[in-house]
């Protein structure tokens, strides 16, 4: 992934488009706040999911229900963050609840959330697990994967959000009001370079779901200060390409109610190269305006996306058993 990617011009003269989405799970005002001051204060604009209803699982975190939780990200709105959903809450919900849920989120926030994010094993999920459709032969692989998770943990997983019929069917609302959903996450920092015709359709997922994008794995703190490490950093200056990392800022990224030093100064170093730091829907907009809205990435270029999706989720799990 060394040449230079196909970037559309950044906007300002910028030489290069970053952004964060943050996942959920497990955030609190008090464990991911001082992140959130941390980008402000550095002029960065990025995404926090969110959930509409507590959680029902093993999953912890607080979600609209939680007064001050939802004041901090109105908040977090005025200053020009964009909020996101991780599904409306962790754990089973029915369709009328999901759909409540758009609509709790409408007129709390004044739209529709622009991203949507699948939350592990909810089985409202959008085209999730075998449904995720790889083309052959990597939809025989993941199928195989997906089984092989299941026996671990003991239990079946379902998803059946495009399904009509299902209980937790949503997929028309979807289709609705939800522009981009995220799919495949990669282990370099250019995600443009990994998925250069982002965002874009699916025709074996088309009736309920719009566009699909995909993103760099910063997971946890350990995987974000790794991807984001300086060399990392000016690699994608160089390159003129676009981030955009998948992270949980509630593990671990703030101690003692201050952000750990190697995220700070990963994120300060980022912040000095003169990058455009808008949030992810805004850098999708951005793209999908310089794309041909009618064409759909054939058979040769899913493969080769899922080809590397699976190299580098192997990586993954040998480096962090993950």
């Amino acid at each position: 992934m060394s040449k230079r990617t196909c970037m559309p011009a950044c906007p300002e003269g910028r030489a290069f488009a970053f952004t964060i989405v943050d996942d959920t799970d497990g955030s609190t005002v008090e464990n991911v706040g001082p992140v959130y001051e941390l980008l402000d204060s550095l002029g960065m604009r990025t995404t926090k999911t969110l959930w509409v209803y507590p959680s029902r699982d093993r999953f912890h975190g607080e979600s609209l229900s939680d007064p001050p939780y939802l004041q901090w990200l109105r908040g977090l709105q005025a200053k020009g963050f964009e909020l996101a959903l991780h599904s409306v809450g962790s754990g089973s919900f029915a369709r009328q609840e999901i759909l409540d849920g758009l609509e709790r989120f409408r007129e709390v926030f004044g739209a529709y959330p622009a991203i949507q994010v699948n939350h592990g094993d909810n089985p409202d999920s959008l085209y999730w697990s075998p449904a995720r459709r790889f083309p052959f032969p990597f939809n025989l692989t993941y199928g195989l994967l997906s089984i092989l998770k299941q026996f671990t943990r003991g239990r079946k997983e379902t998803y059946s959000g495009e399904l009509p019929g299902s209980p937790h069917f949503w997929g028309d609302a979807a289709k609705a009001h939800v522009k981009y959903v995220r799919n495949l996450t990669f282990n370099g920092i250019n995600t443009l370079a990994y998925d250069p015709r982002m965002p874009y359709k699916v025709r074996a997922k088309e009736k309920y779901a719009n566009y699909w994008f995909s993103s760099s794995d910063g997971h946890t703190v350990e995987e974000f200060s790794s991807l984001l490490a300086p060399e990392n950093v000016d690699r994608l200056v160089r390159q003129g390409g676009a981030c955009i990392v998948y992270t949980h800022f509630s593990s671990r990224f703030v101690e003692d109610g201050k952000v750990v030093p190697v995220v700070e100064s990963r994120l300060r170093y980022l912040a000095s190269q003169g990058g455009w730091f808008v949030p992810a829907g805004r850098l999708l907009d951005h793209l999908l305006a310089s794309r041909d809205d009618s064409s759909r990435p054939g058979y040769g270029y899913l493969l080769r996306l899922s080809a590397v999706w699976h190299r580098d989720r192997l990586m993954k799990y040998l480096r962090y058993r993950r």
